[in-house]
Formats: structure tokens, sequence, C-alpha cells
């Protein structure tokens, strides 16, 4: 049986680093970065000019990874 990997959205800067401590599939994380990329959204206020990523929480393998706007 095939298990399906859940994954979390990561953010990081030089100073500092926060998850959201999701377990949810990759499209559903990729998705709220989309929706959330460049507002004051939780922690992309805080993380303007850094990274924010979507990780296997099964692997720690950053599967995805942009800019903050």
């Amino acid at each position: 049986m095939k298990t399906t990997n859940t994954y979390d959205v990561h953010f990081n800067s030089n100073d500092s680093s926060d998850s959201k401590g999701f377990g949810t599939l990759f499209d559903a994380a990729k998705s709220y970065i989309a929706e959330h990329n460049g507002t004051n959204h939780s922690y992309f206020r805080d993380y303007k000019g850094g990274t924010v990523s979507v990780v296997c929480n099964e692997t720690g393998e950053t599967v995805f990874s942009t800019i903050v706007k």
C-alpha cells in the first residue's frame, strides 16, 4: 500500500524561520502560497524578501520554493 506524503509550508529569512504546521497535500500547500504571497496574511508579512517553501513532512525535502513578495 502506497502512503501519501503530506506537506507543510516553511518561511525562512537570514534571521529566523517558521512553519505553518500543515499536514496537507502538495497542491493545497502550493495553492496556499499562491493565494497569500504578496499579502500581509500570517507569516507572509514578516518574511517579505525571504523564502516560502513547500516541504515534505515525511522526508524533509523542499519540493517548491519562492521569494516572499
